[in-house]
């Protein structure tokens, strides 16, 4: 008898839609002969247990949930032997899958087809080390707008909003306004062998192209090239910024030249103490971190 895969398919849904997506999506997966079970990621921690029996780790949820899924892993170490993760895009950003190229329009059931016959996409990952903890990065971590507008959000109520595309929209809404009156910070980065300083709004070392509402700041950033991206935005390019988010904002076409430092390690020192890691934010002691590249941990499947 032929070997079945077996998928365990981690599920992060929306009010109401759980029992529907659960025999659906269980039923598409069979059917392309694998063998899968189902956890409500955030009702039933017995996935934890189970991650490491399976082929592939499926994630039908946001980056939060892909996050949490690969923390899972590195904590069980599992991703020694290069976990193969498959994304079913369901969160409000996606930048993940969108990095993958993977349409979150598309069904389900393509998806799950198109797993037999698809590529594995070598994934990097970005490490930080800060006040003797240790910690990753899937999408970015840095310092300035990012961490304030990841504040603001959380204290908004976005229940009332009634599609994902206004929640993107209220997002670059609230960026804007931060970017108009955001301090400035001094940074001193070690970026591989060379030493810069400066002051600026922004600074982010980014892992894959885009971050938050789907801000693409890193655009030539490759997910496999063992390289992070650092972008930062000065004093000087508050305004410049500030009009390309607005024009984002409002489907203008737009365009911004980042500066950008690629290197496969950066040591940062600032005056700054907040700092964000994916879409969690972090008081250091004292403003500095070290950050590397570790290359091909994750197999995603597209």
């Amino acid at each position: 008898m032929a070997y079945m895969k077996q998928v365990i398919l981690l599920h992060n849904p929306k009010a109401g839609d759980e029992d529907h997506f659960k025999s659906d999506l269980m039923r598409a997966i069979e059917k392309e002969g694998y063998r899968c079970t189902y956890y409500l990621i955030k009702k039933d921690e017995r996935w934890k247990d189970q991650i490491d029996e399976a082929d592939i780790v499926v994630v039908a949820g946001g980056d939060g949930t892909v996050r949490k899924v690969v923390k899972e892993l590195f904590e069980k170490g599992i991703a020694k032997r290069k976990a193969t993760l498959a994304l079913l895009p369901m969160g409000t950003a996606n930048n993940l899958s969108k990095t993958l190229l993977l349409n979150k329009e598309t069904s389900f059931e393509n998806h799950v087809n198109a797993w037999k016959n698809g590529e594995y996409q070598r994934f990097d990952m970005g490490t930080i080390a800060y006040d003797g903890n240790a910690d990753f990065f899937l999408e970015g971590a840095g310092y300035g707008i990012f961490p304030s507008l990841i504040q603001t959000m959380d204290k908004i109520d976005l229940s009332q909003l009634e599609t994902t595309d206004d929640q993107l929209k209220l997002a670059l809404e609230n960026l804007y306004k931060i970017i108009q009156t955001a301090e400035a910070h001094l940074y001193t980065i070690r970026a591989d062998d060379k030493t810069y300083e400066d002051r600026y709004l922004l600074l982010e070392v980014m892992n894959i192209p885009s971050i938050g509402p789907n801000l693409t700041l890193a655009p030539a950033a490759q997910i496999d090239d063992g390289y992070l991206d650092l972008v930062t935005i000065s004093e000087k390019e508050r305004e410049a910024f500030a009009l390309h988010v607005k024009k984002i904002t409002k489907g203008e076409a737009t365009s911004f030249d980042f500066q950008t430092i690629r290197a496969k390690r950066f040591e940062i020192r600032s005056t700054n103490k907040t700092i964000h890691i994916d879409d969690k934010c972090v008081s250091t002691s004292n403003g500095s971190l070290t950050i590397e590249v570790r290359e091909h941990i994750l197999d995603f499947l597209s």
